[in-house]
C-alpha cells in the first residue's frame, strides 16, 4: 500500500472523489461532500487541510483520513473537524483490509517530516471498527496515545420497530404532555407542519424558517451563517434532509434538522420559539418526526447527536461514549524531558547554596 498526502480537495485524485461519495447514503460524515461543506463554510482560513489517501499496489483508493494543522498548534495533526461535527473516522472503502489500512495510515503520520509532536482525532465512537484500528495503529506506530470523554450520545436501536410500537413504550408522561399539549396548541392556533426534503419543495424557505426559530431560541445566530444553507442543499441532492418545521398561525415556532442516511437517521439541530415552550411545540413536532423516521424511511437506528440533555432519555434507549485521543510523539516526550530536567537542575542550582 501507498499513501499520500494533500493539502486541498482540489487536488484529491479522481479515485478519492469517488470513494468519498460511494458513502454518502450510508455514511454522511464520512462523505466528501459533508467535509466540503464544513471546511468551505466554517473552517476555511483557519486551518490547512492534510488530506490522506491510501492506494493499493495497483493504485486503487482503499481510504481516506482527511486532517488539517491549525495556525497556533502548527506541529498538532488534528481531525479536520469542529463542534459541528457528530462523528470523525477515517473512510474505507468496502472490501478493504481495515487494519493493514489503519497500519499504513499510521506509519505514514509517524514517518512525516517535520515530526508531528501530537495527532489530535475528536468526535470518535467504539462503534466505528476503523476508528479502533487507526487508535491502535497510532500506538504501534510509536506514540503515547491518552483517550478522554467528550461527549454522551444517546440513540435507539429501532430495526424493526414501527411508530406505533415505539411511541407505546415511551414514558406516559411524556405521551400524556404530548396529547394533552397538542389538544391545547389546536384549539388556540392554525398549526401545521412541513416536511422539507425535495428539490421540489421549498427548501430555502424550510431553510430561512429553521434559522429563524434558532435565532429566537438562542437569541444569536449561526456563528457561521452559510454552513445550514450548503448543508442543506448538499443533503438535499442525496436525499438526506429531513427538515421539519411546526407553523402556528403561519409563524414558524419549532424546527427539527434531521440527516437521514441508509438505516440511520441523525437528530442533527432542534429549536423552538420560546413563546410556545408551554404548548412543548418541541416534543409535537418530535412526535411526527420520529413516525417519519420509523414509518417511511424504515430507520433501523436514531441518534440523538452530542450530548447529555436529560429530555433525550424518554425518547432514546440507551447512551455511548463520544471520546477524543490525544497521540503524542515518544520522541517529543524524551525530548521534553530531558528539556524539563535540565530546567529543574537549573532552578536547583540557582535554590541549594554552593558549598564552599
Amino acid at each position: 500500500m501507498k499513501v499520500s498526502v494533500h493539502v486541498s480537495f482540489d487536488d484529491l485524485p479522481e479515485g478519492a472523489i469517488e470513494l468519498c461519495r460511494s458513502v454518502t447514503q450510508r455514511r454522511w460524515f464520512e462523505s466528501l461532500d459533508w467535509y466540503e461543506c464544513l471546511y468551505s463554510t466554517a473552517l476555511a482560513g483557519t486551518v490547512r487541510p492534510r488530506l490522506y489517501v491510501v492506494r493499493d499496489d495497483a493504485g486503487a483508493v482503499l481510504a481516506c483520513l482527511f486532517c488539517c494543522t491549525r495556525e497556533a498548534q502548527h506541529r498538532e495533526l488534528s481531525s479536520l473537524s469542529n463542534y459541528y461535527t457528530m462523528e470523525f473516522s477515517p473512510i474505507i472503502g468496502v472490501g478493504a483490509d481495515v487494519r493493514e489500512v489503519a497500519h499504513h495510515l499510521a506509519q505514514f503520520i509517524g514517518a512525516e517530516r517535520p515530526l508531528w509532536h501530537s495527532v489530535r482525532l475528536d468526535y470518535l465512537k467504539d462503534s466505528n471498527p476503523a476508528t479502533a484500528e487507526l487508535v491502535d495503529a497510532l500506538r504501534r506506530a510509536g506514540y503515547s496515545v491518552r483517550r478522554h470523554r467528550q461527549f454522551e450520545n444517546w440513540y435507539l436501536d429501532c430495526a424493526g420497530i414501527n411508530f406505533d410500537q415505539y411511541y407505546a413504550a415511551r414514558p406516559s408522561r411524556l405521551r400524556n404532555t404530548i396529547e394533552r399539549k397538542g389538544r391545547k396548541l389546536h384549539k388556540i392556533h392554525d398549526v401545521r407542519i412541513e416536511l422539507y426534503r425535495y428539490p421540489t419543495d421549498d427548501i430555502l424557505r424550510g431553510v430561512h424558517d429553521y434559522v429563524t426559530v434558532y435565532g429566537s431560541r438562542w437569541k444569536r445566530p449561526e456563528p457561521h451563517p452559510d454552513f445550514i444553507p450548503d448543508l442543506a442543499r448538499r443533503l438535499v441532492a442525496n436525499d438526506c434532509l429531513r427538515l421539519g418545521v411546526l407553523y402556528a398561525d403561519g409563524r414558524p415556532v419549532a424546527a427539527q434538522f434531521w440527516i437521514t442516511t441508509m438505516g440511520e437517521a441523525c437528530i442533527y439541530k432542534l429549536a423552538y420559539d420560546e413563546q410556545f415552550a408551554d404548548l412543548s411545540v418541541g416534543a409535537i413536532l418530535s412526535r411526527e418526526m420520529f413516525k417519519q423516521a420509523l414509518d417511511r424511511d424504515g430507520s433501523a437506528c436514531i441518534d440523538y447527536g452530542v450530548g447529555s440533555e436529560a429530555y433525550k432519555r424518554e425518547w432514546m434507549s440507551a447512551a455511548r461514549e463520544i471520546f477524543g485521543v490525544r497521540a503524542y510523539s515518544r520522541r517529543t516526550i524524551r525530548g521534553m524531558g530531558h528539556i524539563f530536567s535540565a530546567q529543574l537542575r537549573t532552578i536547583a542550582r540557582r535554590l541549594i547554596p554552593r558549598r564552599q
